[in-house]
């Protein structure tokens, strides 16, 4: 009976570790969860004080204001931000927990710039392997911020699929985001919604041709 128990502990343990690029693309039972727009690395270029709602708000401000907006609109407005259009899912959870937590304690301190970071796959990597999972399996989903440009009126994205057993990325990319919207908050969740658009109409396809 222990050996019975042992077996079949040994199969589950190997399809809890063993998501693939493909199951993204799969119609099947993997589960894929929403994890958030990590803001905690995001560079602010050009003068973020033009939008009259913002005022004079440091970069603090802003992340105690609208990184969480930002998050929960995706949430609260899905028909918008469609998610399960963009991945072609019947059902996508929502884990925002843990973003929303790491953007609340995001140190940004140095995070004016004039020019995006243009972030690695190496330090992207990084980013992901800090990342606390307690426990969840399936597939996440995160975009991490790279820059608001506003004086290039863009914004930059990384989108990342992880496998959540292990922390491995089975999928990234950066995308340019184009923002619009009035006020600070509908602007740049603008450019949220235009990266999950053009994923929906043209990267999903190319990222599924090439899916390992």
């Amino acid at each position: 009976m222990k050996t019975i128990v042992f077996f079949t502990l040994l199969i589950t343990s190997s399809l809890f570790y063993s998501q693939t690029t493909k199951d993204l693309f799969k119609s099947g039972d993997t589960r894929i969860s929403w994890l958030g727009v990590d803001y905690s690395h995001v560079k602010l270029v050009g003068n973020f004080s033009q939008f009259a709602e913002a005022g004079e708000k440091s970069a603090d401000e802003i992340k105690d204001t609208y990184f969480p907006a930002w998050n929960l609109l995706v949430i609260n407005e899905a028909s918008k931000y469609d998610l399960k259009g963009m991945l072609r899912k019947k059902e996508i959870f929502y884990d925002i927990d843990m973003i929303m937590a790491l953007n609340d304690n995001a140190d940004l301190s140095d995070a004016s710039a004039y020019n995006p970071p243009h972030y690695t796959p190496e330090q992207i990597k990084g980013f992901v392997d800090a990342y606390q999972f307690d426990k969840k399996e399936g597939i996440g989903i995160v975009f991490i911020a790279e820059c608001l440009s506003k004086s290039g009126e863009e914004a930059f994205y990384h989108f990342v699929a992880i496998n959540l057993s292990t922390n491995e990325i089975l999928l990234q990319e950066r995308l340019r985001g184009e923002p619009r919207g009035f006020g600070l908050r509908n602007y740049w969740a603008g450019s949220v919604y235009d990266v999950i658009k053009k994923i929906k109409q043209n990267k999903y396809n190319s990222w599924k041709r090439k899916a390992k």
